[in-house]
């Protein structure tokens, strides 16, 4: 089975039992915090090739630990690729943790030979994190290819493992 349709079936599920959950009627939640949660974000189309899109399906499977299910969607002019990912978190306290997973990526204009590049770069990654406020992270991270693919993130050709640092304020 692949690592795609695997994805999906977690995805799938999660989603028919939280639609099962919805559905009861006079029942008292197990939790008044609800343990799945999904994040993402679209920039505004500023021309009709353009676009940047990511989403993250996360699960709090136990107290300070969440999975997650990540796809990113990135398009210009010269790329266009697409990302799964499926991500650990576990918190140290109450702001720090340590997330690690496994990201595939695939390139979709495959040189301009106008299908997907059937070989995705697959990459495996681990980092900390640091939560400044509650709408406001600090990531820091380490990236290294598990395979030789035929193509390279974009903008890091030749380059194997690197580091990535980045934030995220939420409104």
């Amino acid at each position: 089975m692949s690592i795609l349709r695997f994805f999906f079936i977690i995805a799938y599920c999660i989603f028919y039992l939280e639609a099962a959950q919805g559905q009861t009627t006079n029942t008292t939640p197990l939790s008044p915090e609800i343990p799945i949660y999904l994040e993402g974000f679209d920039y505004p189309m500023f021309d009709k090739i353009s676009n940047y899109a990511w989403f993250r399906l996360n699960w709090k499977v136990l107290e300070g630990t969440e999975i997650s299910l990540g796809g990113e969607h990135y398009r210009n002019y010269f790329a266009d690729r697409f990302t799964v990912s499926a991500q650990l978190k576990q918190y140290l306290d109450q702001e720090l943790y340590l997330f690690g997973g496994h990201q595939r990526e695939w390139d979709l204009l495959n040189k301009g030979a106008g299908y997907p590049n059937p070989i995705p770069l697959q990459e495996a990654y681990f980092g900390v994190g640091y939560d400044v406020a509650p709408n406001l992270m600090i990531e820091g991270r380490v990236v290294r290819p598990l395979n030789k693919a035929e193509f390279n993130k974009v903008g890091f050709d030749g380059f194997k493992t690197r580091v990535e640092m980045g934030t995220r304020i939420k409104f």
